[in-house]
């Protein structure tokens, strides 16, 4: 906290109180005031993640609150990103009644994201916001490849040390092989929603950030993430957000993104997480990939 506030006094030059406002894996956040503006510091490693969100606020529209970026910049042992405070709690932290309370929201920013028309590209964006494939089914498949982020270095052969989450790799890639598909429609996807990148107040959303994984593609996406990490969050009734759409839900477009959330995360898990992480994770891959039949 006190190298936070010393690192604004002496970008802003005057005196400057940060205080902690969350941490995430790959970054730190303070909450300060300046000129009357309620903002937010976060410090990481990784520039390219703060320049996404800088990007990403070209979004923002009625019902897709996004904060703006005012400023990334080299900080000690990294970078930094001056941003809008969302005030409120963290999505995933609401009790029972409030997310019920939640769930037009939460459906209309989805909506929303689906009335943006992306740049070209499909998966993953750029700084610049060009997707890294030409297509849908190559961006999905590319999860049997590390990536060339640092933090994606190692990550297959970390899954394939681990037994169960090996084994369960090969299968759901398979899978993921014959369901994967281009003709999808093409959205605006975080793909991160319930990972406390969301605050909400009340029956509101107040604030969609850390777009570090922000992608274009199949909006079915959104749905399919809620859906895998649904026993992770038992307050949330996944259910009540599913029957918004007029998505076809358990078609294969809903099954290749399953899978392809699920092999992805047992290979983050395999490498950055617990083997119980990853079991666990390769548990609810196969639960939700029974449900299809």
């Amino acid at each position: 906290m006190a190298a936070a506030s010393r690192f604004l006094g002496e970008l802003f030059d005057e005196p400057i109180v940060a205080e902690p406002a969350g941490a995430g894996m790959w970054s730190r956040c303070f909450g300060f005031e300046h000129d009357g503006a309620r903002l937010v510091v976060r410090f990481g490693r990784h520039r390219d993640d703060f320049e996404c969100d800088r990007f990403a606020a070209r979004f923002a529209r009625p019902g897709l609150p996004i904060p703006r970026v005012h400023a990334v910049g080299e900080a000690p042992r990294g970078w930094y990103a001056i941003s809008d405070r969302a005030d409120g709690r963290a999505l995933e932290d609401v009790p029972t009644d409030q997310w019920r309370r939640l769930v037009p929201a939460v459906a209309g920013a989805l909506a929303a994201m689906r009335t943006i028309e992306p740049p070209e590209g499909w998966g993953g964006w750029t700084p610049a916001g060009t997707g890294e494939f030409g297509g849908w089914r190559s961006f999905l498949l590319s999860v049997a490849e590390d990536g060339d982020d640092e933090r994606q270095q190692g990550q297959l052969a970390s899954v394939e040390a681990h037994p169960d989450g090996a084994a369960c790799f090969r299968w759901g890639l398979s899978l993921l092989d014959e369901t994967a598909r281009d003709d999808v429609p093409r959205s605006v996807l975080h793909v991160d929603l319930i990972n406390r990148n969301v605050h909400v107040a009340g029956d509101r959303i107040t604030g969609i950030f850390d777009w570090g994984c922000g992608c274009y593609g199949d909006p079915l996406y959104e749905l399919a993430w809620f859906d895998f990490w649904s026993p992770w969050h038992p307050n949330l009734d996944v259910d009540l957000l599913l029957e918004t759409t007029d998505l076809p839900l358990g078609s294969d477009r809903h099954l290749a993104c399953v899978v392809h959330i699920g092999l992805a995360h047992l290979a983050y898990n395999a490498h950055h997480g617990t083997a119980q992480a990853v079991t666990e994770t390769a548990d609810r891959l196969r639960a939700v990939v029974a449900r299809f039949g």
